[in-house]
């Protein structure tokens, strides 16, 4: 008897021993990884060469911002030292730009100053806007893995006149860490400058492309993590944005989350026009995205505004800006008249 209660005590305490225990939040982070991810208008990213197939005359030693090698390689170390500087446990693992002339002088950023760390690739297709801007993913090789990529072209026409404006960028990558695949859209929405309601048509149609294109990939896989990135030159609250996309604040429970909602109700924003935060530069991520359970989700489901000290312009009257490369033709030397805006996604090993 003394034999048997001595065998039940010891397999009562190998089945204790051997009980999966539910891991802590300290044992859930070390067993991931974030990664810091954004978007950035770099304002007018142009080389110093003509390019007779777009208007960029203007962008040349002899053209009206009299633009030179100086003035590039400034520009260049400018955006690289905002990227270099989003915080994060390391460099940023995907960024998209836009309004880049080329492939040229994405791959010149990414060989200045302190990406070259970084080790980035390069995504980018020529679009047919007419000044020849478009829209890239850069990427760091030894985390990320592209499965694919294309430029979607919006086709649109307005007064009987085809309209070009920047393709939307697709690209469908996988986390070499774990397999998981992330789906990123690069956009550059049309221009305000003919004015909200004359130029809102354009947007909206614009974001039944993008809309479409979630579409086919959530037809495909409901619980795919998308991340839709850009300066949709409209505010969360726009029609394209909130109806179009049905992108809503995270609380509200759509498909679309738009991270970038609370600084629309706190005035903040990343372009400011007449004294006044516009928060034209978003980041929209799916419903799985935001469920911290998921493999894959963003941390603390925030997005961030990169507005360091540096970045910032201070005028007299204390106001803040945007430090811009350019105001109309005068040269200020600065770095974007946009803020960068990022995020954190979380990765289980």
């Amino acid at each position: 008897m003394r034999i048997n209660l001595i065998y039940l005590i010891a397999v009562i305490s190998i089945i204790s021993c051997s009980s999966p225990k539910e891991a802590t939040k300290e044992e859930i982070e070390k067993a991931s990884t974030s990664y810091t991810f954004g978007f950035y208008n770099v304002e007018n990213l142009f080389d110093t060469e003509n390019d007779p197939l777009t208007n960029d005359d203007d962008f040349t030693e002899s053209g009206s911002k009299e633009w030179n090698k100086e003035r590039y390689e400034d520009k260049l170390s400018k955006i690289s030292e905002v990227i270099s500087s989003i915080p994060g446990n390391s460099l940023p693992v995907a960024f998209g730009l836009c309004e880049v002339e080329n492939k040229t002088v994405v791959n010149d950023l990414i060989q200045t100053g302190g990406l070259k760390e970084g080790k980035y690739e390069i995504v980018h297709y020529d679009s047919q806007d007419e000044r020849g801007i478009d829209n890239a993913l850069i990427y760091r090789k030894e985390i990320l893995k592209i499965l694919s990529s294309k430029a979607i072209t919006p086709n649109i026409s307005f007064d009987g006149e085809e309209d070009h404006t920047r393709d939307i960028l697709y690209v469908k990558a996988m986390f070499k860490k774990n397999n998981a695949i992330i789906h990123f859209f690069v956009n550059h929405f049309p221009s305000r400058g003919s004015g909200q309601e004359k130029s809102e048509p354009k947007r909206l149609a614009v974001a039944k492309v993008l809309v479409e294109a979630i579409a086919e990939i959530r037809f495909e896989d409901n619980n795919a993590a998308i991340i839709a990135i850009g300066d949709f030159n409209d505010m969360p609250d726009n029609a394209s944005i909130r109806e179009i996309l049905g992108a809503c604040p995270v609380n509200e429970g759509c498909y679309l989350s738009n991270l970038s909602y609370p600084f629309h109700l706190k005035n903040q924003g990343t372009y400011n026009y007449k004294g006044s935060w516009n928060v034209l530069d978003q980041i929209i991520v799916s419903k799985p995205l935001t469920k911290k359970e998921n493999s894959i989700h963003i941390d603390n489901n925030e997005a961030q505004i990169m507005q360091a000290p540096f970045v910032m312009y201070t005028s007299e009257d204390g106001t803040t800006t945007p430090n811009k490369t350019y105001g109309g033709k005068n040269y200020y030397g600065g770095f974007s008249d946009h803020l960068a805006t990022y995020g954190t996604l979380v990765i289980r090993n």
